[in-house]
């Protein structure tokens, strides 16, 4: 059975249904011909990051002509989807599953100014990436560097953000910036915390006068896994800052893409993509866009769910905390994928999505009747009438996502 869609050609393959006595049964593929907005939920170690791994590798292993018009761009914040690049070791539950490892195209791209800390493993990181600081809007500087506008600390910034504009334009860099506030002729202390701040952001590595653009990153026929971990350097709300710009700039640059399509179909002329659709990733995605309050990747992610299908673009996020997302996200998506849920908030979040699309159980009642092993989930999709028992199908990469034992080191 096709879930969403009816294209066998243009669906993934991501498990087997399962009988109430556990029993694996017919295969389950998922459209990808569409774009859809994809929750994946599900308690800490049911298999959502592996659940995400799955889908990257059906949208790969699409016809040829289908991925050159296509770019998955995964926002990696844990620093797990690197390992695409190499086949599984389980090779023995691949075979009940008739499949063969495999180890897929990708690019890893990290932070320029962490190169020192990739060196050992750049067979596997690829290349750094940059962005222009001109890219942060002034509340964007306040945001991740911790300062409120009303401190003076603010009033600086905002005066020498202008100057550095009006001379440079878009090109210039950090540097540009600390110069300008050490020959700044205010207090010295006000000078001192500011200047701490920005060394701290130049030590990010993130922020250069000679940064990428997005259709630098986001290619057709691309695999691009942003490492957001920064080797476990770059504070939270940096990750959702650039999450919030990359996540814009991609939806800017296909909206238009888009209409351009559009015109020349009118017109009966050919039209060659200049910007792909993206299938966008996303883990952990509550703290991306946080239920009750606001960081600077929640509105951009609001607005790709809301208006994403036009224009081609998909996303599929996972939570361990889907109460604590987002309720606009949540209410957009037209498929989620439930594994394990306990009581609480985050199964009475997902029980009024799912009550929200069909007259059927309550969750509860699903919960009480999926195995506990991981890897078992409901799928529910807007065309569907029913809740569908999956049993999600092994990884053929590494899966990098599981918990370091003890074990390991015997």
């Amino acid at each position: 059975m096709i879930i969403g869609g009816d294209n066998e050609q243009l669906a993934g393959y991501i498990g087997r249904k399962f009988s109430s006595q556990g029993e694996l049964r017919e295969d389950v593929h998922i459209d990808l011909n569409n774009p859809h907005m994809v929750t994946v939920c599900g308690k800490r170690g049911s298999g959502k990051s592996h659940t995400l791994g799955v889908f990257m590798e059906e949208l790969m292993s699409l016809p040829r002509m289908v991925q050159d018009n296509l770019s998955g761009l995964v926002v990696d914040a844990m620093g797990i989807y690197w390992s695409l690049q190499v086949e599984t070791q389980s090779k023995d539950a691949l075979s009940d599953w008739d499949l063969t490892p495999e180890e897929y195209p990708i690019t890893v791209y990290y932070p320029a100014g962490l190169e020192d800390r990739y060196e050992d493993v750049s067979e596997y990181f690829h290349e750094g990436f940059e962005l222009y600081p001109s890219e942060l809007t002034l509340d964007d500087w306040f945001y991740v560097l911790d300062i409120d506008e009303t401190q003076a600390q603010a009033g600086l910034l905002a005066q020498i953000i202008e100057e550095v504009e009006e001379e440079f334009g878009q090109y210039y860099g950090l540097h540009d910036v600390i110069e300008r506030v050490e020959r700044s002729e205010e207090s010295a202390n006000i000078k001192e915390a500011l200047l701490r701040r920005l060394e701290k952001a130049d030590s990010w590595g993130v922020f250069s006068s000679t940064g990428n653009t997005i259709d630098e990153i986001v290619k057709g026929g691309e695999f691009v896994v942003l490492d957001l971990s920064g080797a476990g350097a770059l504070p939270w709300n940096l990750r959702t800052l650039l999450t919030g710009i990359l996540a814009r700039k991609a939806y800017n640059e296909r909206s238009f893409e888009r209409s351009r399509e559009e015109v020349a179909r009118i017109r009966g002329a050919d039209s060659e993509i200049d910007f792909p659709l993206v299938w966008l990733f996303l883990d952990e995605a509550h703290l991306f866009a946080p239920s009750g309050q606001t960081v600077p990747s929640t509105e951009p992610l609001v607005e790709w769910v809301r208006q994403g299908r036009r224009p081609g673009l998909s996303v599929v996020m996972a939570t361990q905390q889907p109460g604590a997302l987002d309720s606009r996200i949540l209410s957009q998506c037209d498929t989620v994928v439930i594994h394990r849920l306990t009581a609480g908030q985050d199964s009475d979040a997902v029980g009024d999505k799912v009550s929200e699309l069909h007259d059927t159980n309550a969750l509860s009642h699903y919960m009480e009747n999926i195995p506990k092993d991981p890897g078992y989930a409901y799928v529910m999709n807007d065309s569907g009438e029913k809740m569908v028992p999956v049993k999600i199908r092994p990884r053929r990469s590494w899966h990098a996502g599981g918990s370091a034992k003890l074990e390991e080191f015997l």
